[in-house]
């Protein structure tokens, strides 16, 4: 597979968010009391209502809620959680969707927003058909499935960033020649942030999608192991961070490991390549094509 073909497809398995979301919503009304789930996406200042748990009607379907119109609106632009137990006589909310609102027959509505990076990506709804408030329980549980949603957000966002970055090292890869310092950096530096997300995510689909971009990454960097020495999935990691110039305590932290084990793990990858400083370690790994 070349690189121009996996780094194509890692962009097309993207999973929709919308898809997530509506998990997120399924699982709501498996965990509340909730009657009425509902939730959308961000596009530009908007929300557009995509995911539906326990409607009666059409009427929220594709609704576009504005920036700061009606609970939504305000969630959107505060970044924070907002509940009314008495709709339609509340002072603190525009109304300009009260006719899609009492199409459901909600009286009491909770909405929670999806922050990611600083910016709404989304926002969950849970409603109630009575003027009653929603429990703090309920509302918990609601933003905890906000913040769920929030990391999946990220994942693939950090994903698609990471397959921009392959595009551009492909751009300037030279195949006859050794990649340029700054490539390999990208692609070594990308190789340990896709372990880092995998070991963040158990969905089936953002894992495909994980493996298909580390397997652009070993098509972008292109050198082959011209050597019968092999490297340990973790001491490959240990000496990619070495190629970026952490150090063995930083090195720890990001892996999890102790200092003491990480100098262990060096020690064996040395006696394997035969080298004596860490430095020697990385330039006769990348010379036998173990890293970028």
């Amino acid at each position: 597979m070349s690189a121009v073909t996996a780094v194509d497809r890692t962009c097309l398995l993207r999973p929709s968010d919308v898809d997530a979301l509506r998990a997120e919503l399924r699982a709501l009304r498996s965990s509340t009391d909730l009657p009425v789930l509902f939730g959308g996406t961000v596009h530009g200042p908007d929300l557009v209502l995509s995911g539906f748990v326990g409607t009666r009607s059409r009427v929220l379907r594709n609704l576009v809620i504005s920036s700061e119109r009606g609970l939504g609106g305000r969630v959107i632009a505060e970044q924070r959680p907002g509940a009314v137990a008495d709709y339609f006589h509340s002072a603190h909310i525009t109304h300009d969707y009260d006719r899609e609102v009492a199409g459901e027959g909600i009286e009491s509505l909770l909405a929670v927003p999806v922050v990611v990076g600083g910016r709404t990506r989304a926002a969950l709804y849970g409603g109630l058909r009575a003027g009653l408030p929603i429990g703090d329980v309920v509302a918990e549980r609601v933003m905890r499935a906000a913040r769920a949603l929030a990391r999946e957000i990220e994942i693939r966002d950090e994903v698609d960033r990471r397959v921009q970055l392959l595009e551009t090292a492909r751009d300037t890869e030279c195949s006859a020649a050794p990649l340029p310092a700054a490539v390999s950096e990208v692609i070594t530096e990308s190789f340990l942030k896709i372990r880092e997300i995998a070991s963040r995510t158990s969905d089936p689909t953002a894992l495909m999608q994980l493996g298909e971009v580390e397997a652009a990454l070993r098509t972008v960097a292109g050198r082959p192991s011209t050597s019968g020495v092999h490297l340990t999935e973790r001491e490959r990691e240990v000496l990619a961070y070495v190629a970026l110039g952490c150090r063995n305590a930083e090195i720890g932290d990001r892996l999890g490991l102790t200092v003491q084990t990480v100098k262990s793990y060096l020690k064996h990858l040395m006696a394997k390549l035969e080298v004596r400083s860490r430095h020697e370690a990385v330039v006769e790994a990348r010379r036998q094509g173990l890293l970028p």
